[in-house]
């Protein structure tokens, strides 16, 4: 008789287990399901939903690790994780900041004096607001001596000659066009023996075809050649002036476009074993374009 009450309640705890342990599997499942927390299958219904009350105290996001808790279950914790910098991203050339006019149709030459001549200025003479296409391949403008041009645009085969005398340019552009045996130049300082101080700001010398350079100096034109706000585009060069073509160059916010010249940017050329003196390099950067905007590359280092 004993023996068939232990029996009796031998199968009765077994059924009392296996309905224990079907209702912790089922919280276990359920909190898996919601949780993904890692719970121990020898417990409680209620420590499984104790378990899952701590998974839900976790920070979105945040990392966990499974730890023994002292009713011996499994518990998430939360861990600081330390998330990698985001590298910074590569930051794209700036803008111009450029003061120079960027195209013939510059907002600048908006109240212009059209023409089609060639002018010749004597000394002392000033040109404001002009605007001068022509095709004879002569220069567009001639100063026989110190002058001004302020607020002109030239499109021709050859842009400016510079004969002798203190020569200033400030918002020109100039965009010269050489054909067959042209040797063209934005600006040409040629005059043996005789000497100035050429000064251009804000202004642009472009070219194409065959052009020698932007802005040219030789010959034993003895002067000197100061350059701010200058952008330089086209040509076997952007600026070449050899040693006797002056006696000292200063350059000042000025750029030249990568890849539009023919052999370089600029060009000093030795004479007798020396080269021009250059007096300042200041802020001479590459420059390139995206559509119509001007950008701003990296400096170039004086020679």
């Amino acid at each position: 008789m004993r023996y068939l009450m232990t029996l009796a309640l031998l199968s009765a705890g077994v059924a009392l287990v296996q309905s224990t342990v079907t209702s912790t599997e089922s919280a276990l499942w359920r909190c898996r399901a919601s949780s993904g927390a890692e719970l121990s299958r020898h417990t409680g219904a209620d420590r499984a939903e104790e378990a899952c009350s701590n998974r839900a105290l976790a920070s979105p996001g945040q990392a966990l690790e499974m730890r023994p808790s002292s009713f011996g279950i499994t518990v998430p914790i939360p861990v600081a994780t330390v998330s990698s910098p985001t590298p910074a991203p590569t930051p794209h050339p700036a803008p111009s900041s450029a003061d120079v006019p960027l195209s013939f149709n510059d907002p600048v030459y908006a109240n212009v004096t059209s023409g089609t001549s060639r002018i010749t200025l004597p000394p002392g003479s000033s040109r404001t607001d002009l605007s001068i296409v022509e095709n004879s391949g002569e220069p567009t403008i001639v100063c026989k001596g110190s002058c001004s041009l302020t607020r002109v645009r030239i499109q021709s085969r050859e842009g400016v000659r510079c004969v002798s005398g203190n020569i200033n340019l400030t918002w020109v552009y100039v965009t010269a066009t050489g054909v067959g045996s042209d040797h063209a130049d934005g600006l040409q300082c040629y005059s043996p023996g005789s000497t100035g101080t050429v000064t251009v700001k804000n202004s642009t010398f472009k070219m194409a075809g065959a052009t020698t350079a932007g802005y040219f100096s030789a010959d034993n034109w003895q002067g000197s050649h100061v350059f701010e706000n200058v952008l330089f585009e086209g040509g076997n060069h952007g600026l070449r002036i050899p040693a006797d073509g002056g006696s000292s160059v200063s350059l000042k916010n000025v750029y030249f476009v990568r890849g539009s010249f023919r052999y370089g940017a600029y060009l000093f050329d030795a004479v007798n074993g020396r080269r021009i003196n250059i007096e300042q390099w200041e802020n001479v950067r590459w420059a390139s374009w995206r559509g119509d905007e001007l950008v701003l590359g990296d400096l170039i280092k004086q020679p």
